[in-house]
């Protein structure tokens, strides 16, 4: 599979779509619904806001997004590429509204939500800065949950090889699909560390940039205003 080609991305997602938020839970230990709460937080929506989230999958940051900004009053959209994660994201959560779309080109007018986020997307595009850019054109608060580069040190050390190793494994039992999970664990060396993901929020327009480290420095969340 070509690295960030579009067409072979969103294959891959259709074909682990069924099974996506299980291995999520499982390879992280149950981290990943604390991940999105707290990226939730991090918009800083209140009842009646309006929120799209970039990059949707099957919809679990969206719907933690809706018990912020209590629909029908408020307004919360998933979008994606995948019709397979749609179809996920339709079926777990059928009041919410999913449309598909390309990230790096959103079908929305400039400044039409409160805040847009985006969840472990961000490495998958094949124009990341374009992607933050695109986020900022349509909301004024801006969240990316992504997994950055392992830290040096032991657990860096660790970390690095639990994503050539077990990752690749364990995704692979349990989607059916160990093609998928061996491009998710192939791209560690794409991941970014924290100053280059802030340098890119920067040069995509991103203002007051600010980056949160999580689980011990793997995951980043990353925030801003348009």
């Amino acid at each position: 599979m070509a690295e960030r080609d579009p067409a072979a991305v969103r294959s891959m997602f259709d074909r682990i779509a069924t099974r996506y938020d299980l291995i999520n839970t499982v390879l992280s230990g149950g981290a990943d619904a604390r991940w999105r709460r707290q990226a939730a937080a991090a918009t800083e929506l209140r009842p009646g806001g309006s929120v799209l989230d970039v990059a949707c999958g099957s919809g679990k940051l969206t719907a933690e997004l809706a018990r912020l900004a209590v629909p029908p009053r408020g307004r919360v959209v998933g979008l994606d590429f995948s019709a397979g994660m749609l179809a996920r994201a339709r079926l777990d959560h059928p009041a919410l509204q999913f449309v598909e779309g390309d990230a790096l080109d959103l079908p929305f007018e400039d400044a039409e939500f409160d805040a847009a986020t985006m969840a472990f997307g961000l490495r998958n595009l094949a124009d990341p800065e374009r992607g933050l850019a695109e986020m900022r054109r349509v909301a004024r608060r801006l969240v990316v949950l992504e997994f950055v580069k392992p830290p040096p040190g032991p657990f860096g050390a660790a970390y690095r090889i639990y994503l050539r190793t077990l990752l690749p494994t364990v995704g692979g039992w349990l989607s059916g699909s160990p093609a998928a999970y061996r491009y998710l664990s192939d791209t560690v060396d794409s991941y970014r560390t924290p100053e280059e993901l802030r340098a890119m929020a920067a040069a995509a327009g991103w203002r007051e940039v600010n980056f949160v480290g999580l689980m011990q420095g793997t995951v980043g969340l990353l925030a801003g205003d348009a």
